[in-house]
């Protein structure tokens, strides 16, 4: 270990003075607290923590480093009765556990006492505030507490235990604490020391090894193209070294270490402090905008893990999946600071799970996904001060402070996340649901069309001179629509409407006896009246109405001399005009009521028939661009009727229309895109192999 320079800027007589009566005032407090055991048990076991405090101060190294290593059961056995014998080993094993349930907390702790006591080759064992010092005092506790046989004894232990795991955390961050405000710095520990080399996954029987890191072959490829490390001949290189117990404490404590630097960054970045651009206004407007904070990718190299262990392809494909997380030009700096602040808790996950990059179900892949999906509707620029983005910051708060490396953790987290989004939706749909009726209005249009469409398809149109061609279909029709909208078909002025273009075509037939021609020129007055009626209504110029009759009083002056046969009509194939395919262009509009507008994307001639079965459906993000402008949009509602979607944007407000098969069309062609698909962490873990490789 190498000691910080600052080691004599404090008094350490006093510092340890100081340091040791904290330490015992809050064990005391603890125990006092429970009511467990009287307070001479106390005063007992306070007595032997501190003879141990005191011990430890000026104790010199003992043992191997392999003793070191294997943990803290290197008690010596003597020739004891069993009842003692057994107690020992209790005791033992409730030491390694309670060192192993506060590893983090207490490896802070001996760090600092490394730089304290200028003891750079200072044990774990011998950590003045170590469980051993709890230890120390309990035989004479057990005494002062009246608990004589072996059973009474253990029963204290058992309860003192739950008491002291639940404890001690909370007593070794507090002198944590206390050491770094004195100057007592932590003390820099190499990964693996000199002495300390990586242990083999499997070792000779007389020294039984932990189990090796097992993993599927597919699990392991997937690490070591992501770490870099594959072989020439396509098989995985993968590391069967494995770092001891003690070089895993060490990177515990690093990786806690970096946490705390990049929350510290982050917590700069995202300070509330009011922007000069708001109290200045035009200060900054000709500056370049702020470039986006830097975040980096953590790297085994960087921590001191050598590249041949398991952990270190492990933290390497963790960083590089985070490589392609903040080199991704897709995402925002927003979402990107959220995932930012997941890295170490990934790498500490890596180290447990190695089925993190490869099982699709995994929990963190979902947690991640679901971050994702909720920054889609956020502005590019949210910060801390986004309710959303505070909400999330405050979730990967909490499972980074809980967090024990396990799997747990991550799914409260990503429950957590997925009642935002239910929340976000919710409140998303609400507004949207202001634009219903306009939507409602859009599809009665089209119920209007398709029924004025087939009036004028039972009626003998093609073949009429193209002056009356265009007014049926283009100028009649408005009268028709008007109607269908006011009335409805049934109603009079629809009828009416209908029966003059009736009357008007039967007009342009042939007459072949006295009796039509009788019948024409009676029924024609009135005819002429309601088409004369129409055109004013339909404010139609002039010259245009006077164009329009001189071509009606044509073909019925040719009705009335004519016998009756299409030749004699005047029928010309030439003169029916060629109606437009179906288009494919997009055509733009809106509608509008009140305040509200919704904006539209139609085809001028849809298709009818089944709507196409492929469409996203509700909740889902679609980029779509407007009038050169990229839009993040949530389809709120799609209509049982037409089919259309109705597409909403809460900041800034839009709402958008759009016709099924066109919304088909431009996913097709990718002018509109599904955003989330493929789901984020799929497609970032993807991008981290393709850079791998």
């Amino acid at each position: 270990m190498t000691l910080p320079s600052q080691a004599g800027r404090f008094d350490r007589f006093q510092v340890l003075k100081t340091c040791r009566s904290a330490f015992l005032d809050q064990l005391s407090t603890l125990l006092r607290d429970s009511r467990l055991v009287s307070e001479a048990a106390i005063s007992a076991l306070l007595g032997g923590a501190g003879r141990h405090f005191d011990a430890m101060q000026t104790s010199q190294r003992t043992g191997s480093f392999r003793e070191e290593a294997r943990g803290l059961t290197s008690s010596k056995i003597s020739l004891v009765g069993d009842d003692d014998l057994e107690l020992d080993i209790r005791l033992d094993n409730l030491c390694k556990r309670l060192s192993e349930s506060t590893s983090v907390q207490l490896w802070k702790t001996h760090l600092r006492f490394v730089t304290l006591l200028g003891r750079p080759d200072l044990p774990k064992t011998h950590n003045p505030v170590g469980p051993q010092a709890i230890v120390a005092g309990l035989q004479s506790l057990f005494a002062a507490a009246g608990a004589s046989s072996l059973d009474e004894k253990l029963d204290l232990l058992d309860r003192i235990e739950a008491l002291l795991r639940e404890g001690l955390p909370v007593i070794y961050t507090n002198i944590d604490t206390l050491l770094d405000q004195v100057g007592a710095e932590a003390a820099q520990p190499a990964i693996v020391s000199a002495g300390e080399t990586a242990r083999p996954a499997a070792s000779a029987p007389s020294q039984p090894a932990p189990p090796p890191v097992t993993s599927e072959p597919a699990t392991q490829g997937v690490i070591a193209q992501l770490a870099g490390r594959a072989s020439k001949t396509g098989t995985p290189a993968t590391s069967q070294r494995l770092l001891s117990q003690a070089a895993l404490d060490n990177l515990m404590f690093r990786l806690e270490q970096l946490e705390r630097n990049q929350r510290n960054s982050t917590d700069f970045l995202t300070a509330t402090s009011p922007k000069l651009e708001t109290l200045i206004p035009g200060l900054f407007s000709d500056s370049a905008a702020a470039p986006a904070p830097a975040m980096e990718a953590v790297r085994a190299q960087e921590l001191g893990v050598p590249a041949a262990t398991a952990e270190g392809q492990a933290i390497d494909a963790v960083g590089q999946f985070y490589s392609a997380i903040f080199t991704d030009p897709g995402l925002s700096d927003t979402l990107k600071l959220q995932l930012a602040e997941l890295q170490v808790i990934t790498v500490r996950l890596a180290l447990k799970d190695k089925t993190l990059f490869s099982r699709a179900d995994h929990p963190l892949r979902r947690l991640i996904d679901r971050i994702g999906a909720l920054c889609l509707p956020l502005p590019a620029n949210a910060d801390r001060q986004h309710p959303t983005v505070n909400k999330i910051a405050e979730i990967i708060a909490r499972l980074k402070d809980g967090f024990g490396g396990n799997s747990e953790g991550i799914v409260v987290a990503a429950d957590a996340i997925d009642e935002l989004l239910a929340e976000q939706l919710q409140e998303i749909y609400g507004q949207a649901a202001a634009y219903l009726p306009l939507l409602h209005q859009l599809d009665r249009r089209d119920q209007a069309a398709g029924d004025i469409r087939r009036l004028l398809e039972t009626r003998e149109i093609d073949g009429l001179p193209p002056v009356l061609q265009d007014f049926f279909r283009l100028h009649w029709k408005r009268l028709l629509e008007k109607a269908w909208f006011e009335e409805g078909i049934t109603g009079p002025t629809w009828q009416a409407h209908s029966r003059t273009l009736s009357m008007l075509l039967w007009s342009f037939r042939p007459k072949a006896d006295g009796d039509e021609r009788q019948a024409l020129a009676r029924e024609l007055p009135n005819v002429l009246k309601s088409l004369k009626a129409g055109m004013e209504q339909l404010q139609l110029p002039a010259d245009a109405q006077a164009g329009i009759l001189d071509a009606c009083f044509e073909r019925q002056t040719r009705a009335m001399r004519v016998s009756g046969s299409p030749a004699d009509e005047g029928f010309d194939p030439a003169m029916v005009l060629p109606r437009p395919g179906r288009s494919r262009q997009m055509t733009q509009g809106r509608v509008e009521a009140g305040n509200l507008i919704l904006h539209t994307l139609d085809l001028p001639d849809p298709a009818g028939g089944e709507l196409p079965g492929s469409l996203p459906g509700q909740g889902a993000w679609l980029s779509v661009n407007l009038d050169g402008v990229d839009h993040t949009l949530c389809l709120c509602h799609r209509s049982p009727a037409s089919g259309r979607s109705l597409l909403f944007s809460p900041a800034p407000c839009l709402a958008l229309s759009i016709h099924p098969q066109l919304l088909d069309l431009r996913l097709r062609d990718g002018s509109i895109r599904q955003l989330g698909e493929p789901p984020l962490f799929a497609r970032l873990l993807a991008r981290a192999l393709e850079s791998a490789g």
